[in-house]
């Protein structure tokens, strides 16, 4: 806590101004800093509003691309989620066998949940304004989905 007595206020304030100022100037000024930020912001905000205009069709076809899309993606990241933890997992238990100790034998196992994959066939199909054969293909796709469960102790 500073002492502002009449000897030691002026100096505390010149220090205290010249590092505000000094920190101050280069963040707000700068094109990365306080204010670009900002521009950033606004911009992807623009950008984002045009392409969201553009998802906002009705054309059943790109609504079920977008829903395919968006369900590859998940699953590819829980796969390579998945699989890195898996790896880290065998490193552990390899670690703990040579030390004779048993830290962790399996973070958890994937099972395919058929329920969930029945609820989103649902969903999909309810959805969907295409033949049958192309349910088949989508259902194919959606197949793919696990749930992870964590092993019982």
């Amino acid at each position: 806590m500073p002492q502002l007595d009449k000897f030691t206020y002026f100096t505390q304030f010149f220090w205290s101004c010249l590092i505000l100022f000094t920190f101050y100037i280069p963040i707000c000024n700068d094109g990365d800093g306080v204010l670009g930020i900002s521009r950033i912001l606004k911009l992807r905000n623009q950008l984002v509003s045009h392409r969201g205009n553009k998802i906002r069709s009705t054309d059943p076809k790109s609504l079920e691309d977008i829903l395919r899309k968006g369900f590859s993606t998940g699953v590819s990241y829980m796969y390579s989620s998945l699989f890195e933890v898996s790896q880290w997992c065998n490193t552990v238990d390899l670690l703990g066998k040579r030390r004779k100790i048993t830290l962790i034998s399996c973070f958890g196992e994937i099972s395919g949940s058929r329920g969930m994959e029945r609820n989103i066939l649902y969903l999909i199909s309810k959805s969907s304004y295409k033949t049958s054969s192309s349910r088949i293909t989508c259902r194919n796709d959606i197949m793919l989905i696990h749930v992870p469960h964590g092993q019982g102790s």
